[in-house]
């Protein structure tokens, strides 16, 4: 299937990121094929998306380029990508800072005015509560998940043992039964 490379982005990068792209392209010496000597806006929007961590699907769909061609440069433009996700993740840290103060505010009135509680669903509250508790619990260092590892006998040991129990009953009740013969009088 041919790229189509005519249809327009739907989301467009910054100016700056476009000419980032294109002058890390030159400096790349990548050849007149590539995404980015063809179709550098198209370029440029992918490594915008794929740097806010949009799923490759998406980008394809927006794109129409293959999965194929947006790994490839995601792959030359790697570095380019880890710098911008550093930014990003700057920018959502600020906005998660400022909405848990805003949480906070909240949940200072709702202590001043618990009347205001019954407005407020108890699965939103536990959602809440769930959420505050994991990050709480990775800011201090503890581990988000549990793995445990058991080691134990499976179900064919299982059932070998549920055999060898039985072989020793059959066993037990053969060598306690009494010969008799019956006679008639």
């Amino acid at each position: 299937m041919p790229r189509k490379l005519e249809k327009p982005p739907d989301v467009e990068p910054p100016q700056e990121w476009f000419d980032e792209v294109r002058r890390r392209a030159e400096d790349m010496g990548v050849d007149g094929r590539c995404i980015e000597a063809c179709a550098p806006r198209t370029a440029a929007t992918v490594l915008w998306m794929k740097a806010q961590g949009v799923s490759n699907k998406q980008v394809s769909k927006r794109t129409g380029l293959s999965y194929g061609a947006i790994n490839g440069l995601c792959w030359r433009h790697a570095d380019t990508l880890e710098t911008k996700r550093k930014e990003f993740s700057q920018k959502y840290a600020i906005a998660a800072q400022t909405f848990t103060d805003l949480l906070f505010d909240k949940a200072e009135q709702l202590a001043e005015n618990p009347d205001q509680l019954v407005n407020i669903s108890p699965d939103k509250l536990a959602l809440t509560v769930g959420i505050m508790t994991d990050k709480a619990a990775q800011l201090s260092g503890m581990a988000g998940v549990v793995i445990e590892h058991r080691k134990g006998a499976s179900i064919s040991d299982a059932a070998k043992v549920i055999s060898e129990a039985r072989a020793r009953i059959a066993s037990k009740i053969r060598d306690g039964a009494i010969d008799a013969q019956i006679i008639n009088a």
